[in-house]
């Protein structure tokens, strides 16, 4: 029997144009991680790409983050926003151009986007009230839970037609339309993803079983964060997975990061007051 991974390579062997991330991208992730990491040198780094810079200012000044002044250079957004901030915003540009592809028109890419950076947020919130650290690799798993959808409507356009359309008929959670049309469902498609960028193991489990936290096993906790803010993020409205059908919470998360309902109704709560936020992170993206 096949695993999943085999079955996604299977079905993506004849792709040649399979995203990779941005050179001065991936710099900027390699250099954040570097502990003689500087201000200076993150700055010249950004600079030398003129529309990731542009994006950067963008978001630095947008509501999102809430500076009470206008910030004019660089390297002031970088000081504000502190290196594992910059590290997210930057990994935020790059996803977002695979979410703005004009293929795939049968998914809504733009709710999706929305759906996934209210992700990235609650499963910020979440870390940060159970005291997961790094805040910024819940943030990045949030914010890539659901880029194997990208993916599909990307690369199997058919394929994506036929499962938008058992959602649509039959009433299904997208995840088994996907299953039944592909043998395989997005998280699996997002965690090849994941593991071809070369981000952590336990970064590749918290995309490959957001939907069953408990298959994480040693990665348990980011899975079952990252678990818990697609729920958020769906319970409050914000963009679209692709479906409308409701979800419960799996036990399993809330056992393993000590939450309780009334926990999860805070952090709704929480998530919903910061709608406006994440709509203002994703306009500053989408302007050029």
């Amino acid at each position: 029997m096949s695993t999943d991974r085999e079955r996604v390579e299977r079905i993506l062997a004849q792709v040649e144009d399979i995203p990779t991330l941005p050179t001065t991208v991936t710099e900027v992730l390699r250099v954040v991680d570097d502990p003689d990491c500087s201000a200076s040198r993150l700055a010249a780094l950004v600079t030398a790409d003129p529309p990731l810079a542009a994006r950067i200012l963008r978001l630095a000044n947008s509501a999102y983050y809430g500076f009470p002044r206008s910030i004019a250079g660089v390297g002031q957004a970088i000081t504000l926003l502190g290196f594992s901030t910059l590290r997210n915003v930057a990994l935020s540009t790059a996803v977002f151009d695979l979410f703005r592809t004009r293929k795939g028109r049968s998914l809504d890419l733009p709710a999706l986007w929305r759906h996934s950076l209210g992700a990235a947020t609650a499963a910020k919130l979440v870390a940060r009230r159970v005291r997961f650290t790094p805040l910024e690799k819940a943030f990045t798993a949030g914010l890539l839970h659901d880029i194997g959808k990208v993916i599909i409507a990307r690369y199997l356009h058919g394929s994506m037609e036929c499962i938008l359309q058992l959602v649509e008929e039959e009433g299904m959670p997208i995840g088994e339309a996907e299953q039944r049309v592909l043998d395989v469902s997005h998280p699996a498609f997002g965690a090849w993803l994941a593991a071809r960028w070369a981000f952590p193991t336990s970064l590749v489990d918290a995309v490959a079983f957001h939907h069953f936290p408990a298959q994480a096993e040693a990665n348990l906790p980011l899975a079952s964060i990252v678990h818990i803010a697609d729920w958020l993020a769906r319970a409050a409205g914000i963009g679209s997975g692709g479906d409308a059908v409701p979800r419960e919470v799996d036990p399993v998360a809330l056992q393993a990061l000590a939450l309780t309902p009334a926990d999860l109704d805070e952090l709704r709560q929480a998530l919903e007051l910061r709608r406006d936020d994440v709509e203002a992170f994703a306009a500053a993206l989408g302007n050029h």
